[in-house]
């Protein structure tokens, strides 16, 4: 019988959420940018090489930081799933705002990366970022907003919410987030009149 090297893969059972949540673990150390693949793997308790079955460089493991950092928020997916009205998806998608703004806090430059991995169409993807993205869309929808405008609506809200992470207004946040959202709950209000 042929033992495996307790460092590959296979042998130390390592799967795209452990490496995800590896990384997030090292970014919330060291930043997005002391984010490495040897650092990865240090926390993986393998070595280096045992990653690339799933991840290929660092811009793979960035992308995969991207597309599987919102575990956390699996709640917040199933509140959206159950919202009947235009307050109920303000009220959500202000707590969840907030929520997201300490998640970008504890983890230096990861709403840069998101914000520069941003694009229309990743809601189509998989990970939890997609389907954060997709049931956000779709309660929206639910309520009575077509589609385009759904889309629309998430994406302005979403490069809000990371822009004014990115630019860490801390004390003007909250603020600015009411402000944003009222003018949002207002356009809601017209769309489905």
């Amino acid at each position: 019988m042929t033992r495996r090297d307790p460092s590959s893969h296979a042998a130390a059972g390592i799967t795209v959420p452990a490496i995800a949540d590896a990384a997030l673990t090292v970014i919330r150390a060291d930043g997005v940018d002391g984010l490495t693949m040897r650092a990865v793997a240090e926390r993986l308790r393998v070595r280096a090489p045992s990653l690339y079955h799933h991840v290929h460089n660092k811009s793979d493991l960035l992308d995969l930081v991207a597309r599987n950092a919102f575990d956390q928020f699996a709640a917040d997916n199933a509140a959206y799933e159950n919202l009947q009205t235009i307050d109920e998806w303000i009220a959500l998608t202000r707590s969840g705002s907030l929520e997201l703004r300490t998640f970008y806090a504890d983890h230096p430059g990861l709403a840069g990366l998101i914000q520069s991995k941003a694009s229309p169409d990743r809601d189509q993807g998989e990970g939890s970022r997609a389907e954060l993205i997709r049931a956000q869309i779709e309660s929206l929808v639910r309520i009575g907003v077509p589609e385009p405008d759904a889309r629309h609506l998430f994406e302005v809200t979403a490069r809000w919410t990371l822009a004014a992470v990115v630019a860490e207004a801390d004390g003007l946040f909250a603020d600015g987030l009411d402000l944003f959202l009222y003018g949002v709950r207002a356009r809601l209000v017209d769309l489905v009149s």
